[in-house]
């Protein structure tokens, strides 16, 4: 699983933005064509941290480097080519990162 963290922000002009979509649509389609891509999602602004059945707090990042914008789930070997698959990833050049994790398959 790639997690997006930061990355362009809000106050990016409309032309930055459409060429950053060029190049997350070029990658994506990369991913496809390798048959690495299996799925993803953005996720929306906000949100609620729950530290405690009755406490649940507005956020929860505060800083944009860490908010979480999405997330990918793609096919890889291993860590190491998962992880060479991110070195094309659109939002470098704006500060963005990626989290690389493995996802343990449950059998139930």
């Amino acid at each position: 699983m790639l997690i997006f963290h930061g990355g362009m922000g809000s106050d990016a002009s409309p032309a930055d933005m459409e060429a950053s979509m060029g190049k997350w649509m070029a990658w994506v389609d990369k991913l496809n064509k390798e048959g690495k891509y299996v799925s993803s999602e953005p996720l929306l602004p906000g949100g609620k941290l729950v530290t405690a059945p009755s406490s649940a707090t507005d956020g929860p990042y505060t800083e944009g480097k860490e908010v979480v914008g999405g997330y990918f789930v793609i096919n890889a070997a291993n860590m190491e080519e998962a992880v060479e698959e991110c070195k094309n990833y659109p939002d470098f050049g704006y500060g963005g990162q990626v989290q690389v994790r493995q996802v343990m398959k449950l059998d139930m």
